[in-house]
């Protein structure tokens, strides 16, 4: 009777919640405030049923997130409380709530995963049309930004997150179509739709970062398949539309070319005392430099409190050639947990895709390419550090996980 009784709760809170992540997602360019409210909800959505949670295997990787949050508390407990240590725990609650309720929701929900799919790739397509209008009508001065190493802008998200976001969806989009996972002739045609204009849009309007993840996520995949099924033939057809896919974008599109042209830029950069200044890439390498400085003289790390002031000292001690207004972060996950947390906060994180490996395993590889997108971004965004970015995490890989499950793809 009990059993009974936790299904169906389970079922009921589970038809809310599906519409409240969905809402979730839209408001990640509406409302802080709904997203925030979407993480609440999520809490209370993985209490209601939190023997589904003890239960079911592939909500384990969640430990990895509680153990991470708890590293959050501890900081709290050994450095103090203050506005910069609760803001950062918090936002690892909603990392654990966020991530745990999508692995629940997503194994439970299983027949409308095609619909929350299509759904959210309709919503990153609208925000898409609406960027590139913006674009166009702006050309010139946008494609001058491009080389300044600034972005198209994308409405209310930084364009980083955004290209990790369109990335993520062109591979979901290229999973259901290439496992035939569409059944129905109008999913189908929608899909193949969302599909061209997320692709066009993602080669304009995408941030250096977000580009990279998707073809190393995407070549990750071939990689496997190819092993998988021995199929090296399908690795050279992926290898010859990388290669088109790229060069086409770089004839017909002048923001792509730009970003090209300005990568070449930053790495001449390299190596060159002040010429680094104002050149992206360049200064994530300088901000990586002090911050490995830092994680070797605080293996323990530094808290979160006192992450900025260490690392503008380190500026100073190592005479950077950065001049103040550069001396950013690292925009990058794992050293950014490596100074806050030390070399415990790196070691979890990396556990966290460790772990993946087994449910990977069990997946086709569109799922692997979700995963080596996000694994990918984390060197070069901190994707635990906001709370858009922390719902793309939470969100794509479960979703991934539940949608190219072998066993449920026949």
């Amino acid at each position: 009777m009990q059993l009974l009784d936790s299904d169906f709760r389970l079922e009921k809170t589970s038809q809310f919640f599906y519409y409240v992540l969905l809402l979730g997602f839209i408001s990640l360019w509406l409302s802080p405030f709904l997203v925030s409210l979407t993480t609440g909800l999520s809490l209370i959505y993985v209490i209601a049923n939190y023997n589904y949670f003890l239960i079911h295997n592939s909500l384990k990787i969640t430990y990895i997130a509680i153990a991470v949050f708890l590293l959050s508390l501890g900081d709290i407990l050994l450095n103090g409380y203050t506005t910069i240590t609760f803001s950062k725990s918090l936002l690892l609650l909603g990392f654990v709530f966020i991530l745990a309720s999508s692995f629940m929701l997503f194994s439970h929900k299983k027949n409308s995963l095609i619909n929350f799919t299509l759904i959210i790739s309709s919503v990153v397509s609208l925000v898409n049309i609406f960027a590139i209008t913006n674009y166009l009508l702006k050309k010139d001065f946008y494609d001058a930004l491009l080389l300044q190493s600034k972005s198209i802008p994308i409405p209310n998200m930084h364009h980083i997150h955004f290209g990790i976001i369109n990335a993520c969806i062109i591979a979901l989009l290229l999973g259901l179509l290439i496992t035939k996972s569409l059944k129905d002739k109008i999913q189908f045609n929608l899909a193949i739709c969302l599909l061209l204009i997320s692709v066009v849009s993602f080669h304009i309007l995408s941030s250096r970062t977000g580009l990279l993840s998707f073809y190393v996520g995407i070549l990750v995949s071939m990689i496997w398949y190819t092993i998988q099924k021995k199929s090296f033939k399908a690795m050279f057809l992926g290898i010859l539309i990388i290669i088109l896919s790229l060069s086409m974008s770089y004839y017909f599109s002048d923001s792509f070319r730009n970003k090209i042209q300005n990568s070449i830029e930053d790495y001449n950069s390299w190596g060159k005392g002040d010429e680094i200044n104002f050149k992206s890439m360049a200064m994530r390498m300088e901000a990586s430099k002090m911050c490995i400085q830092i994680i070797g003289e605080y293996p323990l790390g530094v808290g979160a409190e006192a992450q900025e002031q260490v690392l503008q000292a380190t500026y100073v001690k190592e005479n950077t050639p950065l001049d103040m207004e550069n001396r950013v972060g690292p925009h990058n996950q794992f050293l950014d947990f490596g100074v806050k947390y030390g070399w415990i906060g790196m070691i979890l994180l990396f556990l966290f895709f460790i772990y993946l490996i087994p449910i990977i395993r069990k997946s086709s590889f569109p799922m692997i390419a979700i995963v080596g997108i996000i694994f990918t971004s984390l060197f070069f965004e901190s994707l635990l550090e906001r709370q858009t970015s922390i719902f793309i995490f939470s969100l794509f890989i479960p979703l991934s996980i539940s949608l190219f499950r072998l066993e449920e793809n026949g």
